[in-house]
């Protein structure tokens, strides 16, 4: 994510908390600000480390609970295939997006067929099944991955 897309975010995200009557605590603002830094998903244990300072010492706990809160108010997706996350690109929308997920590389696009998730929602209907999440994630290789060797 572009620099400023990356403090857009941020601006959102603290507007959001301020709306809403939330804390927007370091952890969780370091945690959403080193999200929005990276085209790939990360694992907490990444996190962790990529947070971790010179002399500090950043607790598991602390990262869990930001990203189960972002994930919760809709500012991060939890990819469940790599048991990692990623910014969503559209946070505050009521939507459902599909994550294509690069195999080499790691990035995550998020994209939203509208079609797709309603042909989904509607499947699910149709066999009696109640639905509680969506979430659709394609694995395969970015267009600048496609061209390298594996």
């Amino acid at each position: 994510m572009a620099k400023e897309q990356s403090q857009r975010l941020l601006d959102e995200a603290e507007g959001y908390c301020r709306r809403h009557g939330l804390r927007l605590t370091p952890g969780r603002r370091r945690v959403l600000a080193m999200l929005a830094e990276r085209a790939e998903a990360m694992k907490a244990y990444d996190l962790l480390d990529s947070l971790t300072r010179p002399g500090e010492r950043v607790m598991p706990p602390v990262v869990y609970r930001a990203l189960d809160f972002w994930v919760s108010h809709g500012f991060v997706h939890r990819i469940a295939s790599l048991n990692a996350y990623v910014v969503c690109g559209h946070p505050l929308h009521n939507h459902g997006c599909q994550l294509l997920i690069c195999s080499h590389c790691g990035q995550a696009l998020e994209v939203c067929n509208l079609r797709l998730r309603e042909a989904i929602l509607e499947t699910a209907r149709a066999s009696g099944f109640h639905f509680e999440k969506v979430a659709l994630e394609i694995h395969g290789r970015c267009p600048r991955c496609q061209g390298r060797a594996v």
